[in-house]
C-alpha cells in the first residue's frame, strides 16, 4: 500500500506552478487532490508536499481527559 501525500499549504495562500517531469508543462499541483508517493511530481518536487493526515494510523490517547474514569484489569 502507498502512503498518500498533499501539496504543503503555502504560507501566503498562493498556489506553486512547476514543470511536471513526464510531459514537461506547467501545472499547478491542486491542494485538495491526495498524491501517491510515487508520483512523479511527488518524486521530483519532495518539498511541495507533506504527508498526508488521514494516511496513518489511528492516535491512542495516552491521558485521561477530564473527568474521564478508566478502569484497569490486573492479571491474576
Amino acid at each position: 500500500m502507498s502512503r498518500t501525500v498533499r501539496v504543503r499549504p503555502a504560507s501566503d495562500g498562493g498556489h506553486c506552478a512547476v514543470r511536471h517531469p513526464e510531459h514537461g508543462e506547467h501545472v499547478v499541483p491542486n491542494p485538495a487532490h491526495a498524491f501517491s508517493a510515487d508520483d512523479p511530481l511527488v518524486r521530483e518536487y519532495p518539498w511541495l508536499f507533506v504527508a498526508d493526515p488521514e494516511d496513518g494510523p489511528p492516535l491512542e490517547q495516552a491521558t485521561q481527559a477530564p473527568g474521564e474514569k478508566r478502569t484497569t484489569r490486573r492479571a491474576r
